[in-house]
């Protein structure tokens, strides 16, 4: 039986959305143990999604085993990191915590695992039960370490009013949605706001163009940066930088970006001051209940054929590889992956649209435009997902400049992000 995907508060707008899973058991791994305390720590505030959860998660697990107790630590995500490396270094490891996929920052899956500081999750039950992206952002060396629930898809926003108004259809490629931007600048309508004072905004529309001109004639691009075999230089990355520096040239991107933060250019755009924001799903919540029709679609960077979108697994818990609850934690995340059970309920509801777990409905409109996509498999993770973490702060640094300035040229912005990739890569 099919569930129905609620929408729930959005975890911080930050790069990643943030996916949980929990712990609780019938027994030890290393024999009876006299500690019956379960200890999980994740990032996010309290009436976000994170820790709406958890409260569930301890709850329920409680219920369920009651000679355990579960402790629970929730961290803000500029804390969370420190504390977590804190705790791996002094063998404190707590029981579950939260872990990025792939190579995206330095609490990913991959460095982890790696490190042989989380377990091999191969024997869960249900792990066929996830959608293949939920399952190889979240493996290593093709073995399963984490459970996230969540796809966040980056998109751009936009005030289906304003569109009506100036009778202008969705585009479906590239020079369409330049087209439409110059009727809307025509017009005196803003035709995008973005807050690029919080320059990791820059992601959202760059990944959108990454995600059509990269990755769809070379999926393996940054697997092949690594072996040196494709760069940043490649005519692939320079158009992308040109084609996302043409809409700021062109005064189609609010004039103030570098003054404006996420919080600002959001409520220009809820003002209906700007007619498109490129965000993601997981900001929702900032959007829901407005005075205008909201649509949400993939930036159509494409030159013809078919749009592709970013979507990016988002983080999920591990388990430690020095927990004593280990058949415990398994059970729970069986449980957890079940498809019926008030785990599942609880732990599938911190995806905001897209889920990891097949066969979850959307119950959300505003995000069945990008559903084709998704379902079709027209899409490629966050680019900074594959990349040393720190690289893309070099390109933010690099765009911010070259559209403050306009001294930096989209060769060398490229050349810096690949010197950077080179200093960083192992």
């Amino acid at each position: 039986m099919k569930k129905i995907l609620r929408t729930v508060l959005a975890a911080s707008a930050a790069l990643f959305l943030l996916s949980a899973c929990g712990g609780g058991g019938t027994e030890d791994s290393g024999g009876a143990s006299s500690d019956k305390t379960i200890t999980v720590m994740a990032s996010g505030v309290k009436d976000g999604t994170q820790g709406v959860f958890l409260e569930s998660f301890k709850e329920l697990v409680e219920k369920k085993y009651p000679d355990y107790t579960i402790e629970t630590t929730l961290l803000p995500d500029d804390q969370y990191y420190t504390a977590l490396k804190s705790k791996l270094s002094t063998g404190q490891a707590p029981d579950l915590f939260l872990v990025q996929p792939k190579k995206a920052s330095a609490s990913s899956v991959e460095e982890m695992a790696k490190a042989g500081y989380i377990e091999d999750l191969s024997d869960l039950e249900n792990w066929d039960k996830l959608v293949d992206q939920g399952k190889e952002d979240m493996s290593y060396e093709g073995k399963p370490y984490a459970l996230s629930s969540t796809i966040g898809v980056l998109g751009t926003w936009y005030n289906k009013d304003i569109f009506s108004k100036n009778n202008i259809e969705l585009p479906t490629n590239w020079q369409e949605f330049l087209d439409a931007c110059e009727k809307l600048k025509a017009a005196g309508v803003t035709p995008i706001v973005m807050g690029d004072k919080d320059s990791y905004m820059i992601q959202f529309g760059m990944y959108q163009v990454a995600a059509n001109q990269v990755y769809p004639e070379n999926a393996a691009f940054d697997e092949k940066l690594y072996t040196g075999d494709t760069s940043f230089t490649d005519p692939e990355w320079i158009k992308t930088i040109t084609m996302y520096k043409e809409l700021y040239d062109k005064g189609y991107v609010s004039s103030n970006s570098l003054g404006l933060g996420q919080p600002q250019a959001q409520q220009t755009f809820k003002d209906q001051e700007a007619a498109m924001i490129f965000d993601g799903d997981f900001s929702y919540p900032a959007f829901e209940n407005m005075d205008f029709d909201l649509g949400f679609m993939g930036l159509p960077a494409n030159d013809s054929g078919e749009t592709y979108i970013a979507a990016a697994t988002g983080a999920g818990f591990a388990m430690s590889a020095k927990s004593e609850h280990k058949e415990l934690l398994k059970d729970v995340f069986n449980q957890m992956t079940d498809g019926e059970s008030e785990l599942f309920d609880a732990w599938i509801q911190t995806a905001t649209s897209f889920t990891t777990y097949k066969g979850v409905e959307l119950s959300n409109d505003v995000f069945s435009e990008v559903l084709p996509a998704f379902e079709e498999g027209r899409s490629f993770y966050w680019c900074n997902q594959a990349w040393p973490s720190g690289t893309e702060t070099e390109m933010q640094a690099k765009f911010s400049e070259m559209i403050g300035t306009d001294k930096v040229t989209p060769k060398e912005m490229a050349e810096a992000m690949q010197k950077k990739f080179d200093e960083l890569k192992q």
